[in-house]
């Protein structure tokens, strides 16, 4: 895990945003301090993909999952003919549409894909 600020302007006001990377499942303590949470999964990997539904369910057991905004991530820069994509767009958002209040997002930080938004 690691520790990012970033400034970010919002309907012309300005927020300093303080992230954590945190891996591995939610406790308590993460639970009560978050506002946000992004969860981030391969496109090309079934069991991380999984492991999202579970960290969610998880934050969910901690906290009601409507006090917490959310976003859900597929990274794209491995998949390739001998790591194919193995979960499709629909399945994705309808997890998306699972956990409510949530944005998603395919990246790509090879291409610049989506890595501002």
């Amino acid at each position: 895990g690691g520790q990012f600020k970033r400034e970010v302007t919002v309907d012309g006001q300005s927020h300093l945003l303080l992230i954590r990377e945190e891996a591995g499942a939610p406790d308590a303590q993460f639970a009560s301090w978050a506002d946000a949470v992004i969860f981030v999964f391969s496109l090309e990997s079934e069991s991380s993909f999984e492991e999202v539904a579970q960290l969610h369910a998880l934050l969910c057991d901690l906290r009601g999952a409507s006090d917490v905004a959310l976003a859900l991530v597929g990274t794209q820069d491995k998949i390739s003919s001998s790591s194919p994509r193995v979960v499709e767009d629909a399945r994705a958002r309808a997890l998306c549409g699972d956990m409510r209040r949530c944005l998603y997002y395919e990246t790509c930080a090879t291409y610049g894909l989506n890595v501002d938004r």
